[in-house]
C-alpha cells in the first residue's frame, strides 16, 4: 500500500469522520439513516482470526490494516456457522441458517440439490429496490445445479466468478469434475489466477458505476485463502498439495496455489503448507489494495461504506495447520471460537470515526437489519423474521447490545446467551472470563447447564423456515 493512501486514509477518517460522529451525537443522538453510500462487503474464505496484521498476526496484510486504520475493528465479531455455505446464507439474509427453505443450514457440494429458495430475500434485492447497482465477484456456494439457482436470479444485477464452492485457482475447475467459471452471468473460460480475475471485475464494476447516479453495492466473496480442488492429473506449478482423496468415484487433491512472486516473499517459511497458505493471503491484500486506489482515484471513498469479514475460521490444527486462529481453542467445523469468532471491520471515512477497536458481541446476521437502517429499507423487513440486530448504534455510539446466538455444522452445535456459551451440549464455558474455552463448568455450573440446554432447545425451536408469504408476499 502506498504511503500517500495510508497517510490519506488516516487523515480523512480522522478528521471527516470525527465531524460526522460529533456532528450526529449532537444533532440528533442517532446514527446515520436514510444515506445510501456505495457498499463494499469483502468477505474472505477460510481466514484465521490470528493472521492478519492488525490482529497481531505474522502475515504482512497492509490494505486489509488499512480498513480497520480507517474505521472499527472488531475483536468480537461470530459468524453463524464455522463452515462456508451456511455462514454465507446468514450474511446476505440476516437469518439464521435454521431457517433456510432450501437447505442451505449445510455446506453445498457438487451434485447437491440445496440452494436458495426463490421464497427468501437477499441483501441484494432490498438495496436493489432502492436503485443499488448489485454485483457479485467471487464465490457464490448457495446452488449451481439450476440456472434459477445462481446470484443473478436472487438481486445480483451481475455474476462473475463460480457457483460451486471450491476451484482449482488456475484451472478454475473442481478437480476433474468439470469447469465452474463464470463472467457476467454466462459460463466462460478465462485464463488467470481467480484471486486476481475476482480484484479485476471488482474494479471494473466500481468504475462503471461511479460514474452513474446511483449507488453500487459491490460483494467480493474471495475463495482466498481456501484451498482449492484440483485435478491429480492435471496440477498447475506453485501448487502444495494438502491431501489427495476421492469424491465422486474420482481422485480429487485439496491444494493451496499461489503465483512465484507471493511464494518468494515467504520463502523463509518452512512449512510449506504454511507458506502457501501466507502467500495467498498476501495476493487477496494486494487485491484489497487494487479496490481501495481505484476508490481513491475516482473521489468516492468518503461515499463508501467498506465491510471486510472472513466467513468462518482457518485450519489452525487440520491439514498441517495453515491457518492462525490465534489465542482461540478450534478451527473451522467446529463450534469452539477459533471456528466462528473471526476478523471482521469496517470503514466509511466520511462517517466512522477512525482507529476504533470495538469488543461488543457482533454477528454476520446483523449486516441486513444495520444496512436496512442506514440505507432506508428498513420496512421492506416488517413482517420477516430477521435474527440480526440492528448495530448502527455500536458502530456510532458503542451501545452493548444483549445477544442470545445459535452456531450449528452439521451435528456440531454451540447456543451463546449473554456471556455463557454451550458447545455440543456437553461443554460449557464463560467466555467473558475464558474466551479461550480452557476451563469446562460443567461439574461446578450443574444448574445453568440445565438452563442453557433448555434455552437452546426453546431458541432452535423458534427458528422456523420462512413461508413465501412472509417473504416476498
Amino acid at each position: 500500500m502506498s504511503l500517500n493512501r495510508r497517510r490519506f486514509l488516516k487523515t480523512s477518517a480522522g478528521t471527516l469522520g470525527a465531524l460526522a460522529v460529533t456532528n450526529l451525537a449532537c444533532e440528533k443522538k442517532v446514527s446515520p439513516r436514510n444515506i445510501q453510500p456505495n457498499i463494499l462487503l469483502i468477505y474472505a474464505d477460510d481466514l484465521g482470526y490470528g493472521d492478519l496484521s492488525c490482529y497481531g498476526g505474522d502475515i504482512p496484510t497492509p490494505n486489509i490494516d488499512a480498513i480497520a486504520d480507517s474505521g472499527i475493528r472488531f475483536t468480537s465479531f461470530y459468524v453463524t456457522s464455522p463452515a462456508c455455505t451456511p455462514s454465507r446464507y446468514s450474511l446476505l439474509t440476516g437469518c439464521f441458517p435454521h431457517r433456510s427453505r432450501g437447505g442451505l443450514n449445510k455446506v453445498y457440494m457438487p451434485g447437491d440439490e440445496i440452494h436458495f429458495d426463490p421464497c427468501e430475500v437477499t441483501l441484494a434485492e432490498y438495496l436493489k429496490a432502492l436503485d443499488y447497482k448489485t454485483g457479485i465477484f467471487g464465490k457464490w456456494h448457495m446452488g449451481k445445479q439450476k440456472r434459477q439457482y445462481w446470484p443473478d436470479q436472487h438481486g445480483f444485477d451481475t455474476f462473475t466468478g463460480f457457483p460451486g464452492g471450491c476451484i482449482d485457482y488456475y484451472r478454475h475447475t473442481y478437480g476433474p469434475l468439470g469447469h465452474d467459471w463464470v463472467v457476467d452471468n454466462e459460463p466462460q473460460h478465462e485464463e488467470g489466477y481467480a484471486t486476481d480475475l475476482i480484484g479485476t471485475h471488482a474494479d471494473q464494476f466500481i468504475r462503471q458505476n461511479a460514474k452513474k447516479a446511483e449507488p453500487f453495492f459491490t460483494y467480493i466473496a474471495f475463495n482466498a485463502p481456501h484451498y482449492g480442488k484440483s485435478d491429480p492429473k492435471d496440477v498447475p506449478d506453485n501448487t502444495c498439495n494438502l491431501l489427495t482423496t476421492t469424491y465422486q468415484g474420482q481422485k480429487v487433491m485439496n491444494t493451496l496455489q499461489a503465483p512465484e512472486k507471493y511464494l518468494q516473499k515467504f520463502s523463509h517459511i518452512k512449512n510449506k503448507a504454511r507458506q502457501y497458505y501466507c502467500a495467498m493471503v498476501a495476493a487477496m491484500d494486494d487485491q484489497v489494495g487494487r479496490l481501495l486506489d481505484t476508490l481513491e482515484e475516482l473521489g468516492i471513498r468518503e461515499n463508501t461504506m467498506i465491510w471486510f469479514i472472513s466467513d468462518n475460521g482457518g485450519y489452525s490444527e487440520t491439514y498441517e495447520g495453515h491457518a492462525d486462529n490465534g489465542k482461540f481453542r478450534g478451527e473451522k467445523a467446529t463450534c469452539y471460537e477459533g471456528g466462528i469468532r473471526i476478523p471482521a471491520m469496517v470503514s466509511w471515512p466520511g462517517r466512522i470515526q477512525s482507529n476504533q477497536v470495538r469488543d461488543q458481541v457482533l454477528c454476520n446476521i446483523d449486516l441486513v437489519p444495520t444496512l436496512a437502517a442506514i440505507t432506508g429499507f428498513e420496512t421492506a423487513l416488517n413482517d420477516k423474521s430477521i435474527d440480526g440486530r440492528n448495530i448502527s448504534d455500536v458502530l456510532w455510539y458503542q451501545a452493548q447490545p444483549d445477544r442470545e446466538l445459535i452456531y450449528r455444522y452439521s451435528d456440531r452445535v454451540a447456543y451463546r446467551k449473554g456471556d455463557w456459551k454451550l458447545v455440543n451440549e456437553s461443554d460449557l464455558f464463560n467466555i467473558a472470563n475464558d474466551p479461550t474455552e480452557s476451563t469446562n463448568l460443567v461439574a461446578t455450573h450443574p444448574e445453568k447447564l440445565q438452563h442453557m440446554l433448555s434455552a437452546q432447545k426453546k431458541f432452535v425451536k423458534s427458528l422456523t423456515p420462512y413461508t413465501c408469504k412472509e417473504q416476498k408476499g
